[in-house]
């Protein structure tokens, strides 16, 4: 007979792990709603300069201001945040985004707006920072699984729910107003609280050439993948306003929120295949789905009702929004445990570069006669690109056989001190409960 565990223990169990989502849920809420700010923002400053008449390579330009500011944010700000400590942090750096964000109602300048943009990332970056190494220390080692999971799907809940928030003042001071609004909000939960505040732990990360020995295969995917999705994360409104002209704003919320809802559900069933499958062909696999998905929103978009455009942006968001997870877990396979979390600190600086160049390349291409569907024209052929080398690397070298293999774990593409958090970085394997996939539990039985 299956052991069943007494009533009591298992009501023991439940409080205690109820008690650990209890002292990171005020960090959560005030990072979920800083998800949200920095959505909200990327459909204001595409919106506003192409009402100004800015050209698609202007508002590149701008983007990869942004991926800039947060790269040197992600790599900086720890030193800061130890030298305040993480209270006084986090409300230096939200101040600074909200001045940063009420300064764009002064009027549109494509240098001025690129510059501002390179404070509000590496603003949004050190309070990431700040906010997911209060997490890392909050989590005990054998909850980490469990902890990261519920960060995630929490914090992408922000991010869709952000540009609903300001459409009513979309094309107007109002949506500024609104994101500042946003950014002054997380402020709250992090001085209400009184939790201590912890000390800081990062990953050193590994360079470029120490990842490119170990996973080379990872340090494309990582660089694709920061590639493709901040030139879609940032300019996807240009995309949206061509489809719908009188309605961008909404029809941009809509279409973020597909994207968003295809990552959420395709992240999970990417992850768990990835257990039992070479990892590259699972990434190959969702570079295909999102490269076709790419290619019908640039060559439908003059053709496709908006419904199918949705629908479309959702398989897109499968595809391109989940192998980034499948990659770092590539990367920590190949890893020896305590090099995994340098490893993983590593891909996210390799994924900053990539978030870098992608606007850049993204806003050229859509300034083509492609116009605005040439964003998915590019991200379909990068994905293209991405699987070929996936396939590629499959054929010439040898998968990690499965008992190498650590569990998949979600990953985000928020800070370094996030790579702390992950269980992979555990020198000693814990046994990791993973609140989304505990169900599983309950369909396997003892002999």
């Amino acid at each position: 007979m299956p052991y069943s565990a007494p009533a009591h223990e298992t009501t023991s169990d439940w409080r205690v792990t109820l008690g650990l989502y209890r002292n990171v849920l005020a960090i959560v809420c005030a990072l979920t709603v800083l998800q949200g700010a920095t959505a909200a923002l990327s459909v204001m400053i595409a919106l506003s300069l192409q009402a100004a008449g800015a050209s698609n390579a202007a508002l590149g330009l701008v983007a990869a201001c942004y991926a800039g500011g947060f790269l040197t944010g992600a790599i900086a700000s720890p030193k800061q945040i130890t030298r305040i400590g993480h209270i006084r942090s986090f409300s230096f750096f939200a101040a600074l985004a909200i001045i940063a964000t009420l300064s764009f109602t002064l009027g549109v300048s494509i240098i001025g707006w690129a510059l501002v943009q390179t404070v509000i990332g590496a603003s949004t970056a050190a309070l990431l920072t700040a906010g997911d190494s209060w997490i890392t220390d909050s989590a005990p080692s054998n909850r980490r699984g469990a902890i990261l999971g519920f960060y995630h799907v929490v914090a992408k809940l922000g991010a869709i729910a952000g540009p609903f928030a300001i459409v009513a003042g979309a094309n107007g001071l109002a949506g500024f107003m609104m994101v500042a609004a946003l950014f002054a909000l997380t402020i709250m939960p992090i001085t209400a609280t009184r939790k201590a505040q912890p000390e800081i732990s990062t990953g050193t990360p590994f360079g470029p050439s120490k990842i490119l020995k170990y996973a080379p295969a990872a340090a494309f995917a990582a660089l694709c993948a920061g590639a493709v999705n901040n030139a879609v994360a940032q300019l996807y409104p240009v995309y949206a306003q061509s489809i719908m002209p009188d309605g961008a704003a909404g029809f941009a919320a809509n279409f973020n929120a597909a994207l968003l809802a295809g990552a959420m559900i395709g992240l999970w069933p990417a992850g768990m295949i990835s257990d039992r499958l070479d990892r590259r062909t699972v990434i190959a696999g969702t570079g295909v789905i999102a490269s076709a998905a790419g290619l019908g929103l640039a060559l439908f978009s003059t053709v496709a009702s908006p419904a199918l455009i949705l629908v479309l942006a959702f398989v897109f968001g499968i595809g391109a929004l989940s192998y980034y997870a499948v990659a770092v877990a590539h990367a920590a396979d190949r890893a020896r445990p305590d090099q995994a979390t340098s490893m993983m600190a590593g891909i996210l600086v390799i994924w900053g570069i990539g978030s870098v160049a992608g606007p850049l390349i993204a806003g050229f291409v859509m300034s083509t006669p492609l116009g605005a569907p040439g964003l998915f024209a590019f991200a379909s052929a990068s994905l293209a690109l991405l699987a070929a080398t996936m396939f590629t690397r499959t054929v010439n070298k040898a998968p990690v056989p499965d008992e190498e293999k650590a569990p998949f774990n979600a990953t985000q593409t928020t800070s370094l001190a996030l790579s702390e958090l992950d269980p992979r970085g555990e020198h000693e394997t814990n046994e990791q409960f993973d609140l989304f996939l505990a169900w599983m539990a309950s369909t396997e039985t003892d002999e």
